[in-house]
C-alpha cells in the first residue's frame, strides 16, 4: 500500500484538530508509514471510501491504482455504502465556469476545483445527484452535457428537438436507480428575432432521447435558466406578476401556485429543503406598514398555499442589504442549509431551518471582495455514472 495515504488522512482531517495546543496537534496527527504502508488494500479501499470530498480530487494524483479505483465497480458501491450524504455547494463567478470552488458549511471551509474540461460555449444550469447539468449558450437547438466533476466523465446528450434561446433547465436524478431526466422549457424560436414560452422537452436517460411532453401556460414569462426539484414536482417562478409555475412528471403537465404578498415581492427564489418547495424573497413597499424584510415561506403540503417560516431579523436586513448595495440577491439550499449571496459581493448568508440560526459565511479566499457567486447545491458521489 502506498503511504502516501497517512499525508491524505492527516490532510483530510487534521486541520480540524484543534490548534490550542501545537505540540499535541503535530504529535495527535503523526501517523507512522510503516504502519499505515502494511494495511490490507480493501482495508485501504474502506478508508479512501469514507474520506471527506476534498479528499477524492487529491487522490487521483497519488498513483495510478487509486486513479483506477474511481472508476472500480467495488469501489464505488464502497462509497455509496460509507459515505455521508454531504450538504455542500459549488459555486462560480458569473460567467466563468471552467472552475468551481466548494463550500462546506458545517466546517465552513472552502475547496477550489477545476472543470477545465468544460467547454467554453457552455453553462452550467443545473445540479442534482452529484451530476452537472451544462448546456450550450448558442440560440438554436441546445447542446446539453451531464458531467460528473469528480470523477470527470462527460456525456453530451442529442441535440434538443426545438431551437430554443435561453430555456429553464431542471435535473432530476433517481436516488436507487441512479438514472437522470433533463427537463427543458420555454424560450422557444418562433423566428430567428422572437421568442415565446410555448413547449417542455424531457431526455430520459434510460430511453436515451428526448420527448416533447406537457406545453407550457398561456402568457407564462419564466425565470431564465432555473428550476427547482420537489418531490416529483419542478417549480421555477413566473413573473409579471409574481407566480410559481409547477411542472408534474407523472402526468407530464404545469399547473400555476400563486405566490405570496407577489405585489411586493423583491429577488424571489425557489429552493428546496428536506424534500419542501420553500421560498425565499425580500418584501419591500414604501407604504407597507411592516418593516422592510426578507423572509421565507414553505409551500403547503396541498400547493395551495403559503406559511412563513421565518423572517431575517432586522438589524441583520440592514446589514445585508449594505453589502449587497440594494442589488438582487439568490438562494440556494441544500438539507437544512439556505445560502444566500450577493450579485455584487462575495459576503454570503446562511441560514439553518433546523437550528434556525443564520451565520455570515467566511469569504472565499479565491475571489475578490466584489465579485459575486453563483451556484448550486451539490452533493459529491463518486457513484453516479453519466451514462
Amino acid at each position: 500500500m502506498d503511504p502516501s495515504l497517512s499525508q491524505l488522512v492527516i490532510r483530510s482531517y487534521g486541520s480540524r484538530e484543534s490548534s490550542s495546543s501545537s505540540s499535541s496537534s503535530s504529535q495527535g496527527t503523526w501517523m507512522d508509514p510503516r504502519l499505515w504502508s502494511m494495511l490490507p488494500p480493501k482495508l485501504v479501499e474502506k478508508i479512501l471510501a469514507c474520506l471527506p470530498p476534498p479528499s477524492f480530487f487529491r487522490m487521483r494524483s497519488v498513483c495510478k491504482h487509486w486513479y483506477r479505483l474511481l472508476f472500480s465497480d467495488s469501489f464505488l458501491e464502497l462509497c455509496a455504502e460509507a459515505a455521508p450524504q454531504r450538504q455542500w455547494f459549488l459555486l462560480f463567478k458569473p460567467g466563468v465556469w471552467t472552475e468551481g470552488y466548494l463550500y462546506d458549511p458545517f466546517s465552513m471551509s472552502w475547496f477550489r476545483t477545476s472543470l477545465s474540461s468544460l467547454p467554453s460555449i457552455f453553462s452550467v444550469v443545473a445540479s442534482a445527484g452529484g451530476l452537472l447539468c451544462c448546456l450550450s449558450e448558442n440560440p438554436g437547438c441546445k447542446t446539453v452535457l451531464i458531467c460528473n466533476p469528480l470523477t470527470k466523465e462527460c456525456l453530451q446528450l442529442p441535440c434538443t428537438l426545438k431551437e430554443r434561446f435561453v430555456p429553464s433547465v431542471g435535473l432530476i436524478v433517481e436516488k436507487e436507480t441512479k438514472a437522470y431526466k433533463v427537463i427543458v422549457a420555454g424560450d422557444d424560436m418562433i423566428s430567428p428575432f422572437a421568442v415565446k414560452n410555448l413547449t417542455t422537452e424531457m431526455y430520459d436517460s434510460v430511453c436515451q432521447y428526448w420527448t416533447i411532453a406537457g406545453p407550457l401556460p398561456r402568457l407564462c414569462n419564466l425565470e431564465s435558466g432555473k428550476m427547482t426539484h420537489a418531490n416529483g414536482i419542478l417549480y421555477c417562478m413566473n413573473y409579471s406578476p409574481f407566480s410559481v409555475l409547477a411542472y408534474d412528471l407523472e402526468p407530464g403537465m404545469w399547473s400555476k401556485i400563486q405566490a405570496p404578498m407577489r405585489r411586493f415581492l423583491r429577488s424571489p427564489n425557489l429552493v428546496e429543503c428536506r424534500g419542501r418547495l420553500v421560498m425565499v424573497a425580500a418584501v419591500q413597499k414604501s407604504k407597507l406598514n411592516v418593516p422592510k424584510s426578507v423572509r421565507i415561506w414553505g409551500l403547503q403540503d396541498s400547493r395551495t398555499g403559503w406559511v412563513e417560516l421565518e423572517r431575517m431579523p432586522q438589524s441583520l436586513y440592514d446589514e445585508f442589504m449594505k453589502v449587497c448595495d440594494q442589488e438582487t440577491f439568490s438562494c440556494i439550499a441544500h438539507g437544512n442549509i439556505i445560502l444566500i449571496s450577493c450579485s455584487k459581493s462575495s459576503d454570503m448568508l446562511t441560514y439553518d431551518m433546523y437550528h434556525k440560526l443564520w451565520s455570515w459565511v467566511p469569504r472565499c479566499p479565491f475571489v475578490h471582495a466584489t465579485q459575486g457567486l453563483q451556484g448550486f447545491a451539490f452533493e459529491p458521489r463518486l457513484e453516479t455514472s453519466v451514462c
